[in-house]
């Protein structure tokens, strides 16, 4: 797993590097040249997410330790952290909101759009990669809060102190973070659509201006909370849980410890259903 983990990591970060090093050797704009290749890192983290969900094994205990953490969720992790890494960068040296250009003129502007385009396209293959392997594992409540996840899970748990007990294999506070997430995800993907379909054919300057706007005031409020899920992540020094995201495993006791009703899953091979409500009494988990 170690390994496996190694060398995507060392494949990302050299996409990375190859991506920046051209951009500082090129006058040309990748938005204006090579737009489609957006699409493209989209389509193909969808179709290779969807294979992974269909050859992934199921999760097991095997000698006191889970398989928390598969190579495909390290990539989708990871990998998609370090496209929105570069895309915060970049838009910092480019501007936005009510901060200003780092930049000093618009012949310098092109290497730091080249670099948010390397991060769009990380960012959208490995974002995708998660949408494809979420929808056909069909698993949906393993990240979509619940009103007692927000209630009990989040709010009782850390600011009121209550003992909550109905962790599954990713916590409640994580649930929600991803809702926020996913949300802000969404807006910055639609206006960053526009932004890019801008390069491509004219656009009424109302509408570009509109979503540009929309665009930057999502990347401030996507960007704090970023900042939020990593203090979170520190201050409550979940180390087992963050570990877990290199070596891809657990220990049993951790996880009948932190995440019962995910360990109870494990055992006895029953899921337990969603509702908006609450949760009820699952069925037999597919193979």
């Amino acid at each position: 797993m170690k390994l496996k983990v190694l060398i995507i990591l060392v494949l990302v970060i050299a996409a990375l590097a190859v991506g920046i090093v051209f951009s500082n050797t090129t006058d040309a704009v990748f938005f204006d040249s090579v737009p489609w290749v957006t699409i493209a890192a989209a389509g193909l983290g969808f179709v290779l997410g969807i294979a992974r969900a269909l050859l992934k094994g199921k999760e097991k205990i095997s000698y006191g330790e889970v398989n928390r953490h598969g190579t495909g969720s390290f990539l989708e992790h990871w990998g998609t952290a370090l496209g929105i890494f570069a895309l915060l960068a970049s838009a910092i040296l480019l501007g936005f909101l009510f901060f200003p250009s780092i930049m000093k003129n618009l012949d310098t502007t092109a290497f730091p759009l080249n670099i948010h385009f390397i991060g769009v396209v990380i960012a959208l293959f490995g974002g995708f990669f998660f949408v494809g392997d979420y929808i056909a594992t069909r698993k949906f409540d393993r990240l979509l809060p619940n009103i007692p996840d927000i209630f009990g899970g989040l709010l009782g748990k850390y600011f009121l102190r209550r003992k909550w007990s109905s962790e599954d294999k990713y916590l409640s506070s994580q649930k929600v973070a991803f809702l926020g997430f996913a949300l802000f995800g969404g807006v910055l993907l639609i206006s960053g659509a526009v932004k890019v379909a801008a390069h491509i054919r004219p656009i009424n300057a109302d509408y570009w201006a509109f979503f540009t706007v929309l665009h930057d005031l999502f990347s401030l409020l996507f960007i704090f909370l970023l900042i939020v899920h990593v203090l979170l992540v520190l201050g409550l020094r979940e180390w087992p849980a963050l570990a877990s995201w290199i070596t891809g495993k657990v220990t049993e006791e951790r996880a009948e410890e932190d995440y019962p009703v995910w360990h109870k899953e494990l055992k006895t091979g029953k899921r337990r259903g969603y509702k908006l409500l609450g949760y009820k009494e699952g069925s037999e988990v597919e193979e």
